[in-house]
């Protein structure tokens, strides 16, 4: 990472993964990545290894849960689709869309994301991200007190008053406390709160969409396919909050989204602040949403170093669709310099 990132899911200094490349029998090949987040449930990379020894990369071989497989299933699903756009030349979002006969945005809108800091830390981190042309803004929060928040919500408005302003609370608050900050923050020209109380409670968190004067998304809950469910039936949340990383894949993302769009719920993508494989792959899935929402996919900015030729970073607050495939190639100058072991060859 650039720098200590800081959220009430965890810290993050470095992240880690594993690439995996899926050739055909005609030398064409796509890329996915495995990068499960620890702090959040899905295993290491290491977890993934080991499913690649005892499995291969076939996802009727592989168990439906258990650590690193949500990014496993992801990696193999990515690169079957980056396979397919390379060998036929379209994008992945043309293939995602076409079966329902519709068309990919060309490009999304990219929210910025901020850690947790001091107000006057954050308001400066604000300014910047406003400069390079975002214009919307994604504030961590639920790591100190309430006050702490409020305190840097208020800077972050202050410094940039045009923006809009939305928070993760990544499950930190309980139903109380998260009450009375939606009741605080009411004014505040918030855009929406994500995941204010912990992902099992989804009847808490239907209790408190009935009371906010603003949106609020279903992040971690919608990691778990039976409280998805609980959410899309009792209309949780306005919107929910998208992993390719931690639902499996790009067509098992956008098949609850379609799911959510049935019933009137919005959804938009996140990273888990992946290389710019794992972001290509949330981008194309963005593309193809039923649904336009600005998306967490800034997260390339908190990325020291990449594996890619040209890393993924938003210009002007949004991020432009690429192909055939997903549009990226390795750099195995780049892979060479962050690879902590060798390409392993399985044979399907």
């Amino acid at each position: 990472m650039t720098r200590r990132f800081e959220a009430a899911s965890g810290t993050l200094d470095a992240r880690e993964g594993v690439l995996l490349e899926l050739c055909d029998a005609d030398g064409v090949s796509g890329v996915g990545e495995a990068s499960p987040m620890p702090s959040l449930g899905g295993g290491t990379h290491e977890d993934v290894l080991r499913l690649l020894e005892q499995h291969g990369a076939a996802l009727d071989g592989l168990p439906q849960e258990g650590p690193g497989v949500a990014a496993l299933r992801c990696a193999v699903d990515t690169a079957l689709l980056d396979l397919e756009g390379r060998a036929s030349g379209r994008t992945v979002a043309a293939l995602l869309t076409e079966p329902e006969g519709d068309v990919p945005a060309p490009a999304v809108q990219v929210n910025a994301v901020l850690g947790d800091g001091s107000p006057a830390d954050v308001a400066a981190y604000a300014q910047q991200a406003v400069q390079a042309g975002y214009e919307v803004l994604k504030l961590k929060v639920g790591v100190g007190t309430l006050e702490h928040d409020l305190a840097r919500v208020s800077a972050v408005r202050e410094a940039c008053p045009d923006a809009a302003v939305r928070l993760d609370a990544n499950g930190a608050w309980d139903e109380a406390v998260a009450g009375e900050a939606i009741e605080r923050l009411a004014t505040a020209g918030v855009e929406l709160l994500e995941q204010p109380v912990v992902a099992a409670d989804v009847e808490a968190l239907a209790r408190l969409r009935e009371r906010a004067a603003f949106r609020l998304a279903a992040d971690e809950a919608v990691a778990s396919p039976s409280l998805a469910a609980r959410v899309i039936e009792l209309h949780a949340a306005d919107l929910l909050v998208l992993k390719p990383m931690v639902l499996g894949g790009i067509r098992p993302a956008l098949a609850l989204a379609r799911r959510a769009a049935l019933a009137g719920i919005g959804s938009f993508v996140t990273t888990t602040f992946d290389s710019s494989v794992g972001t290509a792959a949330a981008l194309h899935l963005a593309a193809a949403l039923p649904w336009d929402a600005a998306q967490g996919l800034g997260t390339g900015d908190h990325i020291a170093r990449d594996v890619v030729a040209t890393p993924l970073r938003p210009a002007g607050g949004s991020l432009a669709v690429g192909g055939p495939g997903l549009g990226v190639e390795l750099d195995e100058a780049a892979l060479a310099e962050v690879a902590t072991g060798e390409w392993r060859e399985l044979r399907v």
